[in-house]
């Protein structure tokens, strides 16, 4: 069970507990019963209110506190009753109190929120504006002047006209040709990796790494229990997407930005939670950023890591998305390490539990 739904149940039981006890303390009162019944059943409706707006979003949370204080009220009022102390009139102050603190703090978070959602999306399009311009300077600084030379090739070979001629034309547009499939499977694989959807999760990422590698001449180990083969039963699709797009994110990173000799991308796997980690010896961060932060990175650091800070706060929104907690974790000159937990599918029967080998390296 993933946070998310446990929170509710739990909130859901306190709402139920709260509104039975003050159900009950509203119908001592109604029917003239014992004041301190009452006074108690009062006290105790307010206590499970209180504990479960915590666990509401802003709107649910403010109902919660409303009961709650409704529920001290009427405590208020037995307890001015019992001790005859019409002063203690007074504590009725403090529920207002209460619901106009709660309201005020909702509303500053509500307004905070909104400021993250923003520099999210604004996070978000920039990365694929980004995106877009590589592939456009890709296919027109590559893939487009190797085509047009391919022509100029074929049409000088047939203007001149001689067997020879064209023949060398024919091998030099194999070769010209033969370099823009490559160059377009890379794109290709970019934009979705074709082994992910045939393969999986694993052979996706030792892809990944092994093209990382030959890529940029850095060394990328990826570290796997080999006994960790069915992963990807246990994941979404659309989770195996995100779980990639956060590591080729990570490695992208740690690579323009790190200057490392070495990454190691490791997974763990027990019947929860799926735990991946990027690790580089790269000069790290000066001042690493706290992951609930990220996407005010981009403007309090300089433009050299304001790159980084997009690409940060777009691995933080793939995580939420598959609610993953993602965490970073940085010391200048000793490198960088982002830690993803990914909440795991309960084992289909007739599936093997996973052993707690070591990890062993691909």
């Amino acid at each position: 069970m993933t946070a998310g739904p446990r929170r509710s149940r739990w909130g859901f039981a306190l709402q139920a507990a709260g509104s039975c006890l003050l159900v009950a303390a509203v119908a001592l009162e109604v029917t003239d019963q014992p004041l301190p019944s009452e006074l108690a059943l009062s006290l105790a409706a307010a206590t499970p209110y209180l504990a479960a707006a915590p666990l509401y979003t802003a709107g649910r949370r403010t109902w919660m506190v409303v009961a709650g204080a409704l529920a001290l009220m009427l405590a208020v009022a037995s307890l001015v009753r019992i001790t005859e102390q019409p002063l203690l009139n007074a504590l009725h102050v403090l529920p207002l109190l209460l619901v106009a603190y709660t309201a005020s703090t909702i509303r500053s978070a509500t307004h905070r929120d909104r400021g993250l959602q923003r520099e999210r999306v604004r996070a978000r399009h920039d990365g694929a504006e980004r995106e877009r311009r590589r592939w456009a300077r890709e296919l027109h600084d590559d893939t487009l002047q190797e085509l047009g030379a391919v022509q100029v090739l074929l049409s000088a070979a047939a203007a001149d006209g001689r067997p020879e001629a064209m023949r060398g034309a024919i091998e030099q547009a194999r070769s010209l040709v033969g370099n823009q499939i490559t160059s377009l499977r890379h794109l290709i694989t970019d934009l979705r990796p074709l082994v992910l959807d045939e393969l999986g999760l694993r052979a996706a990422l030792e892809a990944l790494c092994r093209r990382t590698s030959e890529t940029f001449g850095i060394r990328v180990d990826l570290r796997i229990d080999p006994q960790d083969t069915e992963i990807s039963d246990r994941l979404t699709s659309e989770a195996q997407a995100h779980v990639y797009r956060i590591v080729q994110e990570a490695l992208t990173n740690a690579v323009k930005h790190a200057q490392p000799t070495r990454i190691t991308v490791g997974m763990e796997v027990d019947r929860h939670v799926m735990t991946l980690s990027v690790a580089d010896d790269g000069h790290g961060m000066p001042q690493p950023p706290d992951s609930r932060r990220w996407p005010a990175l981009r403007a309090a650091t300089p433009p050299a890591s304001t790159v980084r800070g997009v690409g940060l706060s777009a691995m933080h929104e793939r995580a939420d998305l598959i609610d993953a907690q993602l965490t970073l974790s940085s010391v200048p000159g000793k490198g960088t390490t982002i830690i993803l937990s990914v909440p795991l599918a309960s084992r289909r029967k007739g599936h093997a539990q996973p052993s707690d080998g070591a990890l062993g390296t691909e």
